[in-house]
């Protein structure tokens, strides 16, 4: 099947073959055009992936072929392959497309050697194409492929079905419904369990997590009884979730169940295809383009005289990586089998360590009986908001509360940043007060920018609200601000002994500029703004013919939001404070306009509103519109975009409320091994505590230092960043945090831009700049080695 986002896998593989020279066929309607061969397998230029970043499906179609489940049809594929000279094959698809791919590939030399023999090939060509080198793409919105966290076409899904059900919630809520939705997910449930993640639903249904009881339908009953504060409920099914003996659970015996037992005015809604189509989202654009980049690199820097292992790349978390092919297809493939024998743990291990993560945080964030703790015992946490608004951050705020409530400690909600906590502008809170936060944008708490060192009574006051209230830690949800805050803060424990309780930063800015991360809060909601915006103005610019528009995005000297929405929008340049911007840069823009212009209708640049003092958005668009008008040369007009304060608004991304989740959640588990002397403060007792990529060993030891005394008081151990790095979330000390942060220029001096810019040129053949991209994991990694 199609999934959004293959049009940018594509673009990037073409576009990347291209640049270094080779020719890169399309195969027409997957491996149907593979065994039928002739006009079905035709060259690509650049003119036929200049303009398909955003367009949904794939442009080069796909269809299911019988023919090819057959040695026959194969038979037939690989003559064409050899006669179009043709030896590396880039398959994007789901695990009926790589296992197909792998069954060619193990059969290839007894099809050349059969092709030999019937005299349909000569030994010369045989002997030519000894090797076919596959690399495959996974493309499912279901996201079932065993090894990577996201697959391509997911996160688009996801954010169908987060538009859909946000507006279901409306009128459930009118009319005092309960709403059934079923989404897609025949063997995987990875999509009911985020989009009930991201919108709060009040209980879920999957495949790899069957009902615990047999007669679950009274437990989910009384659960939903009791949940019942809003008026409305809301239960997420996957099509292919089974009680414990298999037997299916559709969606008509749920509304049935609920309307007999609970006399619940139940509606149905079954998203079903909806799922699959529209425009891909930012994430989906950007993940797509760098394995479609990655892919053709691997291919084109494959040994002439080596047969390539076959493999699949993707990516987990925020890395590229490369697993075995037929090693990731078995693995896919044993997950339904596990299913079927009822073997359900091994079934959701398989999924990987952030799967059980999620679902765990479901069960304990929709928990409403809190454990037992002596009053003595009961620690006390203050929540804060510092910063830009970003989305997501009240997502990350009622996972944090709901963590520590579920193990019998109090939270204190503080309104309005350091300047609330240094007013005593705080409250405590309860489970309900964050009922309906998932979905919300902005922040219900109120933030501010101000610094510990800028408000009113400095850093003292805030240690006398610290002591008042008698906090054993603080968690702070917030961008640069935040960070730069807690900085100040453990710098003035030697004065202020009450300042070293713990402090842990959950990073949320769509700038993305906090040190300790690679990814904030609050930034892909950012992107997909930044992104629809872009779309727009291209369509705009297509009509009116040689327009180039100048985009601006927030971020300050950060140039994330810039680089990575021009790479989502298919941009041709972008302008960053990292990188650096000179009148010669901007002379070889216009020089690449106006050989674009030839053929193509439009540009975009992306500059970053920090990128130069004197370079502003306002002196660009002057210099293009002058040059656009010289005569005797290509005339074009310019416009120019200042996108603001858009880019901080709307409700979050689903990506965004599942990363907040996981975030606070993790945050939440430093405490809970504290506090509660127990493992994952999210999992059943009978669940025993086992390290994975996502564990904070390190958090529990600064935690427990400093509040049991094996930590000098005056510690900076105790004061965090929780973030995501790489493959894996961690917790780094502020105190190794601080060498490599620019602090004048509010950024980390560790990240780099340079190959996601590079990559933003070659795929628009805009080489009159830097254009370079390198591939980042060549090596194979182990489909189960999280």
């Amino acid at each position: 099947g199609d999934a959004p986002g293959m049009n940018a896998a594509l673009r990037a593989a073409a576009g990347m073959i291209l640049h270094h020279g080779g020719q890169p066929y399309a195969i027409r309607n997957g491996y149907q055009g593979l065994v039928t061969g002739k006009d079905m397998i035709t060259p690509l230029d650049w003119k036929d992936i200049v303009n398909i970043i955003h367009i949904g499906g794939t442009s080069i179609g796909s269809a299911r072929c019988q023919e090819f489940y057959a040695r026959p049809g194969r038979l037939k594929a690989a003559r064409n392959l050899v006669e179009l000279n043709i030896s590396n094959l880039i398959v994007i698809g789901g695990d009926g497309s790589l296992t197909g791919a792998n069954t060619f590939k193990e059969e290839w030399s007894s099809l050349l050697q059969e092709l030999l023999a019937n005299g349909l090939v000569t030994a010369e060509q045989v002997a030519h194409h000894k090797f076919l080198n596959i690399v495959g793409l996974v493309g499912s919105i279901d996201n079932d492929m065993t090894g990577f966290t996201m697959t391509i076409g997911c996160d688009t899904a996801l954010n169908r079905i987060i538009q859909a059900v946000d507006a279901l919630v409306t009128t459930a809520e009118s009319h005092q419904r309960t709403f059934v939705v079923e989404v897609m997910g025949r063997n995987c449930g990875y999509l009911a369990l985020m989009a009930g993640l991201a919108t709060g639903a009040d209980w879920i249904l999957l495949p790899e997590y069957p009902p615990d009881s047999e007669d679950w339908e009274t437990m989910m009953c009384e659960s939903l009884a009791k949940r019942r504060s809003l008026n409305y409920s809301l239960v997420m099914l996957a099509e292919g979730a089974t009680d414990r003996v298999r037997r299916p659970i559709t969606s008509e015996y749920l509304k049935g169940v609920l309307e007999t037992r609970l006399k619940h005015d139940t509606r149905i809604t079954c998203l079903g295809h909806v799922q699959r189509g529209g425009t891909p989202s930012a994430y989906d654009r950007i993940m797509s383009t760098r394995v479609g980049a990655e892919a053709a690199l691997t291919l084109l820097n494959a040994p002439a005289d080596t047969e390539l292992t076959s493999r699949v790349v993707g990516v987990r978390w925020n890395d590229v990586i490369q697993i075995p092919l037929k090693q990731a297809v078995e693995q896919t493939r044993l997950v339904g089998k596990n299913l079927n024998d009822r073997k359900f743990e091994e079934a959701a291990n398989l999924r990987g360590p952030d799967f059980k993560e999620c679902y765990q945080i479901f069960r304990t964030t929709r928990r409403i009986n809190a454990a037992s703790v002596a009053e003595e015992a009961r620690k006390k946490i203050a929540i804060l908001n510092v910063g830009a608004p970003a989305a997501g951050v009240n997502c990350a705020v009622r996972t944090i509360l709901r963590f520590v409530l579920t193990r019998g400690h109090r939270v204190f909600f503080v309104n309005e940043g350091f300047e609330g906590l240094a007013e005593g502008n705080v409250q405590e809170a309860a489970w309900k007060s964050v009922t309906g936060w998932t979905r919300q944008g902005g922040s219900k708490l109120g933030t501010k920018r101000t610094t510990p060192t800028k408000v009113p009574g400095g850093v003292a006051a805030i240690a006398a609200t610290v002591k008042k209230f008698g906090f054993d830690a603080l968690m702070i949800v917030g961008g640069f601000e935040a960070y730069l805050g807690v900085c100040q803060l453990t710098a003035q424990r030697n004065a202020f002994p009450e300042l070293t309780l713990p402090m842990c930063v959950v990073p949320a800015t769509i700038s993305n500029n906090v040190p300790g991360t690679d990814y904030s809060i609050g930034s892909d909601t950012a992107l997909n703004t930044i992104v629809e915006c872009i779309d727009r103005l291209k369509q705009s610019a297509w009509s009116f013919r040689r327009r180039t528009f100048v985009v601006e995005t927030m971020g300050g000297r950060c140039g994330y939001l810039a680089a990575l929405g021009a790479i989502a929008g298919g941009c041709d340049d972008v302008l960053t404070f990292e990188e650096g911007v000179t009148i010669g840069d901007l002379q070889a823009d216009i020089s690449h306009m106006r050989t674009k212009f030839l053929e193509h209708p439009h540009a975009v640049i992306v500059r970053c509103e920090g990128c130069s003092t004197n370079y502003t958005t306002d002196f660009i668009q002057a210099l293009f519109e002058e040059e656009g008008g010289r005569k005797g040369c290509l005339n074009f007009s310019t416009r120019n975009n200042v996108l603001g304060h858009l880019q901080q608004g709307g409700a979050p991304s689903p990506l965004d409320r599942v990363r907040a989740a996981s975030l606070s959640a993790n945050a939440g588990e430093c405490l809970g091994h504290v506090f509660a002397f127990n493992a994952f403060v999210y999992m059943p007792a009978h669940i025993p505590f086992q390290p994975h990529a996502f564990s904070f060993m390190y958090a529990v030891e600064w935690l427990f230092g400093c509040l049991f005394g094996s930590t000098p008081t005056n510690s900076d151990e105790n004061a965090v960043v929780i973030g995501i790095c790489g493959r894996r979330i961690k917790s780094t000390p502020i105190k190794e945090l601080i060498p490599v942060t620019d602090f004048e220029n509010r950024l980390s001096k560790e990240n780099s831009l340079d190959d996601l810019i590079g990559l933003t040129r070659i795929l628009e053949m805009n080489t009159s700049r830097r254009a370079e991209y390198t591939m980042r994991f060549p090596e194979l990694t182990d489909v189960v080695d999280w």
